[in-house]
């Protein structure tokens, strides 16, 4: 499969060119365009029934169905996007993961992809409630979204790297992260104090330019709302699964 991603920062797509046989994962909704020689199927929980939605443990009822989207020839085109303005970019997993994973940053991943909870008890992460995060691993790509553009920082030993929990989209496994309450940081849609991510040890983190939870609440998209919960918290390890 050979892809490409064009009109980027602000309005990405992701093309891809397809031989028969590829198989490509995508969330709802994200299809722009796709030649008849591409089969489309929804899965629920990534084809494998209950324990398929156990296993994935993704945000909501929407997000357990995937589409499916296989190519019956060579040469088969499909075209999908973000349902927000910004940019698409590429992780090898098999090289870079796992990746924990906001999963609304999540748009395709080849089938050879997991999808898994990266905690027990992640929704009050995210500002948004119905936000969590995910860990991707095992081995292929996968195609996250960011809402404006895409930063991409080293954190290295002995210099943490603080963020805005809602600019997140992506770190590397192995880093220590820790939340804390920051009375500089505020929302004038959602309200309350921000919360910051603070990142230490040796990796990567990708930071989106505008802050998703805005954006939704000022569409009327975010129900769940909430301040992401309280501030000066360490995650602990025994909430990973």
């Amino acid at each position: 499969m050979k892809h490409s991603i064009e009109k980027g920062p602000s309005y990405a797509v992701l093309r891809t060119t397809m031989d028969r046989g590829d198989r490509l994962m995508a969330e709802t909704g994200a299809m722009i365009s796709r030649s008849e020689r591409v089969r489309a199927d929804a899965e629920v929980g990534g084809g494998e029934g209950i324990g398929g939605m156990i296993k994935s443990a993704v945000s909501s009822s929407k997000d357990l169905v995937e589409n499916a989207f296989e190519a019956e020839a060579d040469g088969a085109e499909l075209t999908l996007a973000p349902d927000h303005p910004g940019d698409v970019f590429g992780i090898d997993v098999g090289r870079d993961g796992p990746i924990k994973v906001n999963s609304g940053s999540t748009l395709a991943w080849e089938p050879t992809v997991e999808r898994s909870s990266a905690f027990n008890d992640a929704g009050g992460f995210f500002s948004s409630g119905s936000l969590r995060v995910l860990e991707l691993s095992g081995e292929g790509r996968a195609f996250l979204s960011a809402y404006g553009s895409i930063v991409e920082t080293e954190v290295t030993t002995g210099d943490a790297t603080i963020v805005d929990t809602d600019h997140l989209i992506a770190w590397t496994d192995g880093l220590s992260v820790s939340r804390e309450q920051d009375g500089s940081i505020k929302s004038t849609i959602l309200g309350g104090e921000g919360i910051v991510s603070k990142f230490s040890g040796q990796g990567r983190v990708w930071i989106q330019t505008r802050d998703p939870a805005v954006f939704r609440a000022a569409t009327g998209r975010d129900s769940q709302g909430g301040d992401g919960g309280g501030g000066g918290s360490s995650i602990d390890p025994g909430d990973f699964i």
